[in-house]
């Protein structure tokens, strides 16, 4: 008997791990010493199992940790039985009650809704649009203030040169304070 090469792997994961039975084992035994092949691929098993138990325990750092450590819930708030009964009647009761009190308040309400009209929905359609257009038309007809003369000349003692290096001077200010807000800080937080 040979062992095929995915068979092999297997029965010789079994064997290593004792979950093979008696007649199982011995077979696989009988075998080992007959073949070379399976042999070797034994001792390999082993020692790659030896390697991967002599390797470190290496701890989670607490934000990997996080995504793979399932969290506890909370359990819900258990409601009182007593509770939802009075809940569910005091509902049943403020139905109840709606219902008994619809023909008082309409009749007392009728006066009230005589005296206001309700429009129809055409007649606030057509008020909807009259305002549209009345919106459209202040829009058409808007103009921008205009400006007085002289009001963006330079004054005698200024000059074109003072300004322009004032520019200057504003803007490498601005560079410097934009580059200290966005510059990398150590993060206190890792």
């Amino acid at each position: 008997m040979h062992l095929t090469d995915h068979v092999t792997d297997m029965q010789l994961n079994e064997y290593l791990d004792n979950e093979t039975t008696l007649a199982g084992r011995s077979e696989i035994e009988l075998h080992l010493s007959t073949c070379e092949e399976c042999a070797a691929r034994l001792t390999a098993l082993k020692s790659l199992f030896a390697e991967i138990e002599s390797l470190p325990d290496l701890e989670l750092t607490p934000n990997i940790a996080a995504r793979f450590i399932p969290t506890r819930s909370l359990p819900a708030p258990q409601v009182s039985n007593w509770l939802t009964l009075t809940t569910t009647l005091q509902a049943a009761l403020a139905l109840i009650a709606m219902i008994l009190a619809t023909p008082i308040i309409s009749r007392s309400l009728t006066p009230v809704l005589q005296a206001y009209p309700i429009p129809s929905l055409n007649a606030v359609l057509i008020d909807l649009q009259m305002n549209f257009v009345m919106w459209i038309q202040s829009i058409q007809s808007f103009q921008f203030p205009t400006i007085p003369t002289g009001i963006f000349t330079l004054q005698q003692e200024f000059s074109t040169g003072i300004l322009f290096a004032s520019l200057i001077g504003l803007f490498i200010i601005w560079i410097i304070g934009n580059w200290w807000l966005l510059r990398k800080r150590p993060n206190s937080l890792a």
